[in-house]
This record gives C-alpha cells, structure tokens and sequence, in this order.
C-alpha cells in the first residue's frame, strides 16, 4: 500500500505544482492510506480551496485534510 501512497503523493505535488498561485510554495503532502494531509502556507482563500481539488481530482485519494494556513501579508 505504501507505494501507492508515495504515488498519490507525487501526483498531488505534481498537481500543485502545475498552479500558478501554488508552485512558488512549499506545500507538504503527505498521504496515508489514501488520506492526503496538506500542510503550509497558502497565499489566499481561493488558492488553499484549490489545493484542496487538485488533491482530491487525484486517482486512489479517499479524503483531504487541508491544513494550510492561509498568511495575510
């Protein structure tokens, strides 16, 4: 089962990255039995809401558990 998680985690980095307001941030993904946790900054409402679809558009992700912090500059 581990390497599916390490494949749901690489498809959801690589998801987030392809974003233009979340590939600048160091978001972590961590993904256990096909729950994703998703943890760090994100620079606005719209985009933590986003992070939180790409993750869950993602083949074999059951649940997200969006944790980024939204930081008001």
């Amino acid at each position: 089962k581990a390497a599916d998680d390490a494949t749901i985690t690489a498809a959801v980095s690589a998801g987030l990255a392809k974003d233009p307001d979340l590939r600048a941030i160091k978001i972590d993904v961590d993904t256990q039995a096909g729950k994703v946790t998703l943890r760090g900054p994100a620079p606005n409402p719209v985009a933590k809401e986003r992070a939180e679809e790409i993750a869950k558009n993602v083949k074999g992700v059951s649940s997200v558990d969006n944790q980024l912090e939204v930081k008001t500059m």
